[in-house]
C-alpha cells in the first residue's frame, strides 16, 4: 500500500473515479445506441486491441475504473497487482484508475 492516504485524497480519488465512470457509461450508451462517439476525447489508457470494437474498449476501461473503485480504501490500493510495487501517488492523483506500475506497463 502507498503511504496512508488522507481522507481528502480518498474523497478526491473517489470523485475522480465516479466522474470517469459516468463519462464512460454515457459514451458506451451512445455507442450502443449507434451514435458516433470520438473515443480520443475520453483519454482511454489502453491502446485499442486488433479487431476490438469501440464498445469493447469502453467496457474494458469501465471495468478497470470499477476495479479501482473496489480497491480504494483497501490494502490493495496503490499496489501493482503484478509486482506489488507502489504506483506513485502523483500517478494516482492524475489517473486513480491506474493499476500497474510503470515497470509492468
Amino acid at each position: 500500500m502507498i503511504a496512508e492516504p488522507s481522507p481528502e485524497q480518498i474523497a478526491r480519488w473517489r470523485q475522480q473515479l465516479a466522474f470517469k465512470g459516468q463519462g464512460l457509461y454515457a459514451a458506451l450508451s451512445d455507442v450502443l445506441a449507434g451514435k458516433n462517439v470520438t473515443l480520443t476525447t475520453l483519454k482511454l489508457p489502453h491502446e485499442q486491441k486488433p479487431g476490438e470494437r469501440p464498445e469493447e474498449r469502453l467496457r474494458r476501461f469501465l471495468d478497470q475504473v470499477s476495479r479501482a473503485q473496489k480497491r480504494l480504501g483497501t490494502p490493495a490500493w496503490g499496489l501493482c497487482p503484478r509486482c506489488q510495487a507502489p504506483v506513485p501517488e502523483v500517478v494516482l492523483d492524475e489517473a486513480p484508475w491506474t493499476e500497474t506500475c510503470s515497470a509492468c506497463q
